[in-house]
């Protein structure tokens, strides 16, 4: 039931959704273990999203408007959602108790996304279905649903956080709308670049202790001691680089050759053969003490996938 509640309020904010793009690290709390960032708005700009907006989630997300719009009498497009930043210090327990969400929205869906919040506490307010508790001044706002996890916004950023310690929420809100988000990429995750034309980025620092996965992806990551993932869309094509460092070179080589076993077990089983020259493309090597897995597809060759694969299953 916990989970279920923190999974409404979650919703709620995210579908409220000013300029994106890539992750500012000056966001990012200097002893963060884990980070995530995608670029929503960037993403609805790329020329493969438009092409699969059009075919498979205009409809879908027509719909989602809708069902929103009759529970809250608010007209909110789920495009207005700018772009979302996540870090924590442990990437093994959910939730996160010190994880903070950030949430960019345009400046009209974020007065209403606070407006909403202030006036449930009002009498004869529309009642949502959750607990809402005012926490501070209009000016500094944050509140705390369901006396579980706490929302915060200012009137000076289009953002708001969300999370469970009262300080590490404080400091991020207080961080946004100035110059101080601006910063240089923490050194915990140097290491770990992400590419120009990234949309979503995922990194760990010296996280994966304690993380229960099934054997196979467990011995991978037992040898690793860092990973990042970057997805996005550069000079017309697409691409997905996972990068993982380990402790020494027979650890990388022992990673590649099990990457590269799941590779060939995939190529063997795949049952249309549109996705041959999808995984046939994954590069997988080691380097210092880091395994590389590159994996990069044309506009164009994609666009072709996705006419196969739309026809095979009509």
């Amino acid at each position: 039931m916990m989970y279920l509640k923190i999974g409404i309020s979650w919703l709620l904010l995210l579908t409220l959704g000013v300029n994106a793009g890539p992750l500012q690290w000056g966001q990012v709390a200097d002893d963060a273990k884990w980070v995530a960032h995608i670029d929503f708005e960037g993403l609805r700009q790329t020329s493969l999203y438009k092409q699969i907006s059009e075919r498979f989630l205009k409809e879908p997300m027509a719909e989602v408007e809708a069902k929103i719009e009759k529970a809250t009498g608010l007209k909110i497009p789920l495009e207005s959602l700018i772009s979302v930043t996540a870090f924590g210090k442990s990437a093994t327990k959910a939730p996160d108790e010190e994880g903070v969400l950030v949430l960019e929205l345009s400046p009209e869906l974020k007065k209403i996304a606070m407006d909403l919040l202030w006036q449930s506490q009002q009498e004869n307010a529309v009642k949502l279905p959750i607990s809402v508790t005012q926490i501070g001044s209009k000016k500094n706002a944050m509140f705390s649903i369901d006396n579980e996890i706490l929302v915060a916004g200012d009137s000076d950023s289009n953002y708001l956080c969300i999370g469970r310690n009262k300080d590490r929420v404080t400091r991020s809100i207080n961080i946004l709308g100035t110059n101080k988000q601006f910063g240089p990429v923490k050194s915990q995750f140097k290491e770990y670049p992400s590419p120009q034309g990234t949309l979503a980025y995922i990194a760990l620092a010296n996280a994966f202790e304690g993380v229960q996965l099934p054997a196979q992806q467990a011995k991978v990551l037992q040898m690793s001691k860092g990973a990042s993932v970057a997805i996005g869309e550069f000079d017309e094509n697409i691409f997905l680089k996972l990068l993982l460092s380990t402790e020494n070179s027979d650890a990388s080589l022992q990673i590649q050759r099990i990457l590269a076993g799941v590779q060939a077990v995939a190529m063997f089983n795949a049952k249309q053969p549109e996705w041959f020259p999808v995984l046939q493309a994954i590069d997988i090597r080691n380097e210092d003490q880091r395994v590389f897995v590159n994996w990069n597809m044309s506009l164009q060759n994609a666009n072709k996938l996705i006419h196969a694969l739309q026809g095979s299953k009509q």
